[in-house]
């Protein structure tokens, strides 16, 4: 598994996003090949957390190049305040209750 982690610091409350994400993003990454598991984490009022999981790193880059230039640049790229700061590796250990 493979995971995606960006750190958004956003121009408007990142409560804002909760339904766009829900009805819009997350639907389209549950369509691509290898999505596993999405997180919008609030951090407090204006930063957020986004974390993806993908079966492999071949998925993180198609579904980054299908999420990145079209929902993400609609949805959430006009309201970052600044850069947004991305990490990326595979997922080593995990637990699940």
């Amino acid at each position: 598994m493979y995971a995606v982690v960006n750190h958004l610091h956003l121009s408007k409350p990142v409560d804002d996003f909760r339904a766009p994400i829900e009805q819009g993003g997350i639907p389209l990454l549950s369509s691509l090949p290898g999505f596993q598991d999405f997180y919008f984490v609030k951090v407090d009022e204006s930063h957020a957390i986004v974390i993806i999981i993908w079966a492999s790193a071949a998925d993180a880059q198609n579904g980054a190049q299908k999420f990145g230039p079209t929902w993400f640049a609609q949805n959430l790229a006009p309201y970052l305040a600044s850069e947004q700061q991305r990490s990326t590796g595979e997922i080593i250990a995990q637990y699940e209750p």
